[in-house]
């Protein structure tokens, strides 16, 4: 009766397999550690293309998640993970695991590469905008399709920006300073996307909204634009994570044979 009740709930009809509850904790933080540890590995191949001419995460994440052991879900190089679940079970496994007396190794170095890509969006800001400047942050949820910004890294690069001497502001679909209660209150929340982009030296998408796929190539001429998701327009010049070093634009011709 349970498994009928389970499957006609979950619209994408789940395998059942009944544990007993010691078991079935162990699956549950099991599984949010194992996407985690396969988003900070993404991340971290972004950053070795990133320090090699020519690499292109993009590239190398599409033909390693070909493999069938792999898969492409989640190994994405871009920004880390956030959230409610995933940094909450990674920490619980750890703790588990420590517990015990068992080495956590992997959920700790997962957390460890995750919690360095913050620093990697706000230095490549630094590095191209001058203290002063105003500088759009797009997102602030944790990930598209909610307003939850629990954990958000959205939120920490625009708290670094502001602390790092610049003129933050910030636009989310969903999510605003009601919501992102760890966004500093001094920080303004812009309701309309196109006066923001124009007023901003600056833009940095920091979360993947389908709603920030439109905007055009020339509201964003002459600013410096990071797109750390790549969900803009081939057409517009932007910095992508995982591929500084990377002619991928201008005249790849990688491509898949088949």
């Amino acid at each position: 009766l349970a498994e009928r009740n389970a499957l006609s709930v979950v619209k994408n009809q789940p395998a059942v397999q009944r544990m007993n509850l010691v078991n079935a904790e162990i699956t549950k933080i099991s599984i949010n550690t194992f996407v985690t540890t396969k988003i900070s590995f993404a991340n971290m191949l972004a950053e070795i293309c990133d320090h090699m001419p020519g690499g292109n995460v993009d590239v190398v994440t599409q033909a390693v998640g070909s493999d069938s052991r792999i898969g492409t879900k989640y190994l994405k190089g871009a920004l880390g993970y956030g959230g409610p679940c995933f940094p909450r079970d990674n920490v619980a496994l750890t703790r588990l695991a420590e517990s015990l007396g068992v080495d956590a190794a992997l959920p700790r170095a997962t957390d460890s590469v995750n919690d360095r890509q913050v620093a990697r969006v706000v230095n490549l800001v630094t590095e191209h905008v001058q203290p002063g400047e105003t500088i759009a942050v797009l997102g602030l949820a944790y990930k598209p399709d909610t307003p939850v910004c629990e954990r958000s890294q959205s939120v920490d690069i625009a708290n670094e920006l502001f602390q790092a001497g610049y003129t933050v502001l910030v636009h989310d679909p969903q999510a605003d300073a009601a919501s992102a209660l760890d966004l500093n209150p001094i920080i303004e929340h812009a309701t309309d996307l196109d006066p923001l982009i124009e007023s901003a030296t600056a833009v940095v998408i920091a979360t993947a909204w389908p709603q920030f796929q439109s905007i055009r190539a020339d509201q964003l001429r002459g600013k410096f634009v990071l797109d750390a998701w790549g969900i803009l327009s081939d057409q517009v010049s932007a910095v992508r994570l995982g591929r500084l070093q990377s002619d991928f634009h201008a005249q790849s011709k990688e491509g898949s044979l088949v």
